[in-house]
């Protein structure tokens, strides 16, 4: 907030990269709905608490459609170059995403995000 932004959404402790994900979807889906903060970070604890197990079903497919081509792409860098770096860390985050996902859908847990660790970790501070 010192560098001059009016309000900052955070965490209490750390989150799980998935529900931290969805969490920033849902709060700027509201955002942009014109809610205030308070208001759009309330919403988007119901719907990431609510969220049920199909609904992963097309990020499942989505993050492993792009692992896959980026597995495709990384003959194309020198692994001592800045490039080859940049592909590695995007590679590594969605194939941890997929992984993250491909448990929850084979679990049975229909509501995979209810738990408070999931979700009651986000805070607005600032102005609204």
């Amino acid at each position: 907030m010192c560098a001059g932004a009016r309000s900052v959404v955070g965490t209490l402790w750390k989150v799980n990269d998935l529900a931290a994900a969805l969490f920033s979807i849902f709060y700027y889906q509201e955002r942009q709905s014109s809610k205030s903060r308070p208001f759009a970070l309330q919403r988007a604890q119901q719907k990431l608490r609510s969220l049920k197990r199909e609904y992963l079903t097309e990020l499942s497919q989505q993050a492993s459609s792009r692992e896959i081509e980026l597995i495709g792409t990384r003959k194309q860098y020198p692994k001592d170059s800045v490039e080859y770096g940049e592909w590695k860390r995007e590679y590594r985050m969605y194939a941890k995403i997929s992984k993250q996902i491909r448990n929850i859908l084979n679990s049975t847990n229909e509501l995979p995000f209810s738990h408070p660790r999931y979700w009651a970790a986000f805070t607005c501070q600032g102005l609204r």
